[in-house]
C-alpha cells in the first residue's frame, strides 16, 4: 500500500498522517507549498512520481460565508481539482477516498439521513461538495465517498474552537437550539479511513458512498453547554451566559439545520461503530489549550527579544 494523502495540515489529514506514522504505512504528504491541488500539472507530476495505490483527499474549502462571496475559486478547490483528480487515479488504476460533508443536505430532514436520502444542498459550498462527488463518480469507478457531520478537532476552523474562543471573549454567546448535528472528532475519522484502507489493500472492493458520524446526536446549544464544563476545567472563561437564537432569526448564510447520519452502510460493509464523541472532548479541549499556551510563551518570548535588541 503506497498512500498520497492530500490535505496534510488540515484536521482529518493530520490525524490520518499520524496513524499511518504509527503503523508503518508508506505514505506521502505534500503540504500545500509543495502541491496546490488547483494545479493541474504539478497534481499530475506528483501522481506519477509517487505512484500511489490509495489517493485520500481530504483537501477541500471549508468556509461557507466565503464562499458565498468568491465561488469561483470554491468550485477550483472542490469540484474542479477533484475531476482531475479522479481522471488521474482512474488512468493510473488507483483508489479514490474522499471526504465529503453533510452540506450535501439541506437539513429539512428529522430523521438522521441515510446514503439513498435526494441531496439538495443550500448554498456554494454545499453545491461545490455534491458535485465534487458528482464528477468522483463520473470518472473514477474505484472510489470510496465519505460523508461527515461536525469534525471537531484543536486544529483549524470548527465548531468546538469557533465556540470555545467565543467563551473565552464575551460574557455572552449566541448559540442555536435547533440546528443539530453529530460532533464527530477528527481522530476518528482518521481512524474510520484507517479501517477503509486496510480493506480495500486486502483486495476489498466496496465502492460507493458512506455516511459516518459519531454517536449521541446534539444541538449546538447542547455541545455549548458541555463545552463550557470541560472548558472551564482549563481556562478561565469569560461567558456567564449562552443566549439561545433559533436559525429562522440569525442573519447572513445558515447551515442546514439536521447534520446528523445513518451509519449503518458503513458498519455493514467495514465493520466500523460509531464511537460517543464526549469520550474524546475532553482531551482535545486540553491539548488546544496546551497549543495556545505554548503560542502565547512563543509570543513572548519573542517580544522580550526584540526589546532586549532594542
Amino acid at each position: 500500500m503506497r498512500v498520497l494523502v492530500l490535505g496534510k495540515t488540515g484536521q482529518i489529514g493530520h490525524e490520518l498522517c499520524k496513524l499511518l506514522d504509527n503503523k508503518g504505512i508508506t505514505y506521502h504528504a505534500p503540504d500545500r507549498s509543495e502541491l496546490d491541488i488547483c494545479d493541474s500539472a504539478r497534481l499530475q507530476i506528483c501522481m506519477e512520481d509517487y505512484q500511489p495505490t490509495i489517493v485520500v483527499n481530504a483537501a477541500a474549502y471549508n468556509n461557507p460565508v466565503m464562499a458565498e462571496n468568491e465561488p469561483s475559486r470554491c468550485f477550483a478547490v472542490n469540484r474542479d481539482a477533484v475531476a482531475e483528480l479522479a481522471d488521474l487515479c482512474n488512468r493510473m488504476n488507483t483508489t479514490l477516498i474522499h471526504a465529503s460533508s453533510y452540506r450535501v443536505f439541506d437539513g429539512e430532514k428529522q430523521e438522521p439521513y441515510t446514503e439513498k436520502d435526494p441531496t439538495n444542498p443550500i448554498g456554494v459550498l454545499g453545491t461545490s461538495r455534491l458535485q465534487a462527488e458528482q464528477q468522483i463518480r463520473e470518472r473514477c469507478p474505484k472510489h470510496i465517498i465519505l460523508r461527515l457531520s461536525w469534525v471537531i478537532s484543536d486544529r483549524r476552523p470548527n465548531l468546538l474552537r469557533r465556540q470555545t474562543e467565543q467563551m473565552i471573549k464575551h460574557r455572552e454567546v449566541y448559540v442555536t437550539p435547533d440546528q443539530l448535528g453529530c460532533p464527530t472528532p477528527a481522530s476518528e475519522v482518521g481512524r474510520v479511513m484507517m479501517a477503509i484502507l486496510q480493506q480495500v489493500d486486502c483486495g476489498a472492493e466496496p465502492w460507493g458512498t458512506y455516511h459516518y458520524c459519531a454517536s449521541e446526536p446534539v444541538s449546538e446549544s447542547g455541545f455549548a453547554e458541555i463545552v463550557i464544563a470541560e472548558a472551564s476545567q482549563v481556562w478561565e472563561l469569560k461567558v456567564r451566559k449562552l443566549i439561545m437564537a433559533k436559525m429562522d432569526s440569525r442573519e447572513g448564510f445558515k447551515p442546514p439545520a439536521n447534520a446528523t447520519f445513518e451509519c449503518t452502510k458503513i458498519l455493514n460493509t467495514f465493520g466500523v461503530h460509531a464511537r460517543p464523541w464526549r469520550n474524546a472532548l475532553s482531551g482535545i479541549i486540553r491539548h488546544y489549550h496546551e497549543e495556545q499556551e505554548y503560542e502565547k510563551q512563543e509570543y513572548e518570548k519573542q517580544e522580550y527579544e526584540e526589546q532586549k535588541d532594542n
